[in-house]
């Protein structure tokens, strides 16, 4: 028996019991008891998705593995409201997904829509998450466990206990910090929490070798090309705080740049209607709150403390280690090498884009990376071992 034929067997009260013996809540960020937002439904319409800040999309594979599942969980929440129009959100990115999951659709009677929920349009909708819906399928098949889908490091995504340490999932040692959900939080932080704080099932651990400011730079980029551009606070302050990282990772920061993210990112929080505004400044926030030092490095100091970020990085080839051989010329996508046989090769570093390649290539190990100050080199052609530093 599928879960709709379940609902209408036992009955709308009957099932409203059910869910709330078994605790069962909505998964996404409009929380709260699942039979109170169904007993509170108009009965217009049911939209199912992601949240619209879900940009990392771990939980789509809930979607992928069981969508009989999904689709069934819909429509019975559907017809405990009193609608029949049910509509699943998928990203714009995943038209593929869409066109294998049509048949399942129409079998369904669900349509689906490549784009964010609008919450204007959706607001007196019942909005359901995709593993909200898998979880009420799995109440009504009897198959029903309590659990936190995760996916930790980008491992496969697995169900977890709601209490499970974030310890117990991912190593701490030698992190600098872990993205848990839409922000970050310390080591010290993450020994303390449990698996229930990944809201989106990301669990992520960044070390010495991450920067958070460019880390922050790819989120806040990844939410302005999802965003609608509707809510003011949320264009807008998408735009600032996005600019604000990428000048601050481009070697052109400014000192006020921390206050205004924290100006900037509690006012999305607060007047934005969807996800998008009301989490994507979270991360931002985080990071200049909890680890002001790496920003203050790349303001003050001039200096990635991960090495990640290009504007801070050097390459140059060691006048005393070059042999002419011209290999790095070869490989160089950006044609930014200057040298011929038996010369000593120099970089153009205007049009170096930082790739690496000449260093691969390379087999004496004269191509050197460095976030320092660079030594003394020549200014032109210069035969090999005849360049002195003084």
């Amino acid at each position: 028996m599928s879960a709709l034929d379940t609902v209408k067997t036992m009955g709308r009260e009957a099932v409203l019991e059910k869910i709330k013996e078994a605790g069962l809540c909505e998964y996404g960020l409009q929380a709260g008891p699942l039979a109170d937002r169904i007993e509170k439904a108009n009965g217009k319409a049911v939209d199912a998705g992601l949240n619209n800040a879900d940009t990392d999309k771990v939980l789509l594979s809930v979607l992928k593995e069981a969508p009989d599942k999904v689709f069934a969980g819909m429509c019975a929440a559907a017809y405990m409201t009193g609608t029949k129009e049910v509509t699943l959100y998928l990203p714009e990115s995943e038209k593929d997904l869409a066109d294998e999951l049509k048949e399942t659709a129409e079998k369904y009677d669900v349509k689906i829509v490549n784009s964010i929920i609008d919450m204007r349009e959706s607001e007196e909708h019942l909005l359901l998450h995709i593993v909200t819906a898998a979880e009420l399928a799995d109440l009504l098949d009897e198959c029903y466990c309590r659990g936190i889908y995760v996916s930790a490091d980008g491992a496969e995504v697995k169900k977890a206990d709601p209490d499970t340490k974030i310890s117990d999932l991912v190593s701490l040692e030698g992190a600098k910090a872990v993205k848990l959900g839409y922000g970050y939080v310390t080591p010290e932080e993450a020994a303390g929490l449990t698996a229930s704080a990944a809201a989106n099932g990301v669990i992520k651990v960044l070390t010495e070798k991450d920067c958070l400011v460019q880390e922050t730079l790819e989120h806040l980029s990844a939410y302005r090309r999802v965003s609608c551009g509707k809510c003011v606070f949320c264009r807008e302050g998408l735009i600032q705080l996005e600019c604000m990282q990428k000048e601050i990772t481009s070697a052109r920061g400014k000192t006020d740049y921390l206050e205004l993210t924290k100006e900037i990112g509690e006012a999305m929080r607060t007047n934005t209607l969807c996800s998008i505004g009301q989490v994507s400044a979270e991360a931002a926030l985080d990071a200049a709150e909890k680890y002001p030092d790496e920003y203050e490095a790349h303001i003050r100091k001039n200096k990635c403390p991960a090495g990640a970020c290009t504007s801070f990085v050097h390459i140059y080839i060691d006048p005393q280690t070059c042999t002419g051989c011209g290999e790095c010329m070869d490989v160089c996508p950006e044609g930014c090498i200057e040298g011929k046989a038996k010369y000593i090769h120099m970089i153009d570093e205007f049009d170096c884009s930082k790739c690496g390649k000449c260093m691969e290539a390379c087999e004496e190990g004269a191509v050197i990376r460095t976030a320092g100050k660079l030594p003394k080199l020549p200014n032109r052609l210069t035969k090999v071992g005849k360049f002195r530093r003084h």
